[in-house]
């Protein structure tokens, strides 16, 4: 199964955005709920990239090292 590579800046402006609304704005509780949703998928996504790029770097300096 192959997954679609996330474009880390965009995610980071949009998970920024859903923190201000819920944050700045009188939501309907349906709202800030779908708003937190999306926000808490978009954190597991982007620790996962966060994950594997640091998991390139350590391969990386390992190869160097030897």
């Amino acid at each position: 199964m192959s997954e679609k590579k996330i474009d880390f800046a965009k995610e980071m402006e949009r998970l920024e955005k859903i923190v201000q609304d819920i944050s700045s704005k009188a939501l309907p509780l349906d709202e800030s709920l779908k708003l937190y949703e999306e926000g808490t998928k978009i954190i597991k996504s982007l620790e996962k990239s966060l994950q594997e790029a640091q998991e390139k770097v350590e391969k990386i300096i390992s190869i160097e090292d030897k």
